[in-house]
């Protein structure tokens, strides 16, 4: 094996291991996968083809966990509005995928996920009342669908809101994947609109979907014995995970 195939060889590895590492997280969160699996395929794809092969994936895991937990869609809260107003973001945010300043998005994400967890830790009652997301809804859902559109990741900002809104796990659950898959949908028909679905990208994005399907009932599975004192320990410790790469990939991104 010469040195270029050895390479190629520790970077597929690494790809499946975020991958498959991203899908057990998400079984249990509803989150987690692109968050994990995209900054890690950056690294060795670039940005915009990472996006690119998350996209499909992403639209069959969230069909899969949606319809797994619909049952309690009629307890959610604001989801007619962070639809549509997301759809609006996902569309503009797919136009700025090359242009926008991926390093300042990840450290701002970054640091309203940190002001989060700190009151998390603190104590803080972080608490959003129908009352007050009814009014913070709207310009959330056209920023995280912008975010979706733009790096693939709505999952920080989405996460972090809906955690707020203290739901139980499985209505929390599908919230988020609910989001996550409108956004997701819009996502991958703008990409196909601007052309950037090539026949390798095509072929490696439903390639993913093999350890994704593999990996990610362990999760759910898992999900279904846990407390909701555990489950929320999760939510945390994605939060504090994603924020730490975030930073990472941000303060790269403006020293590059």
């Amino acid at each position: 094996m010469t040195g270029l195939e050895g390479a190629a060889v520790v970077e597929f590895a690494v790809i499946l291991l975020a991958i498959a590492v991203g899908s057990f997280v998400k079984g249990v969160t509803g989150s987690g996968l692109p968050q994990i699996a995209i900054p890690v395929m950056a690294v060795f794809l670039g940005v915009e083809r990472a996006v690119v092969i998350m996209a499909i994936p992403g639209v069959i895991t969230n069909g899969w966990m949606l319809w797994r937990f619909r049952d309690q869609m009629r307890l959610t809260r604001d989801l007619p509005v962070l639809l549509g107003c997301g759809i609006i973001g996902a569309v503009v945010g797919t136009f700025g995928l090359q242009r926008l300043d991926a390093a300042v998005l990840a450290l701002a994400v970054a640091g309203m996920i940190g002001v989060y967890l700190a009151l998390h830790v603190s104590r803080f009652d972080v608490h959003l009342p129908p009352s007050r997301s009814r009014i913070t809804a709207p310009p959330v859902g056209l920023v995280a669908g912008a975010m979706q559109g733009a790096t693939g990741m709505s999952g920080p900002l989405l996460t972090t809101y809906l955690h707020s809104y203290r739901l139980p796990k499985h209505v929390y659950v599908v919230s988020l994947v609910t989001l996550f898959q409108v956004y997701a949908v819009v996502q991958v028909g703008m990409l196909l609109h601007l052309g950037m679905y090539t026949t390798s990208r095509l072929v490696e994005s439903l390639l993913a979907l093999v350890p994704m399907m593999a990996i990610m009932p362990l999760g759910a599975r898992y999900a279904t014995r846990v407390s909701q004192q555990v489950f929320d320990r999760w939510v945390v410790g994605l939060l504090t995970v994603t924020a730490a790469t975030l930073v990472y990939d941000g303060v790269r991104g403006l020293l590059a």
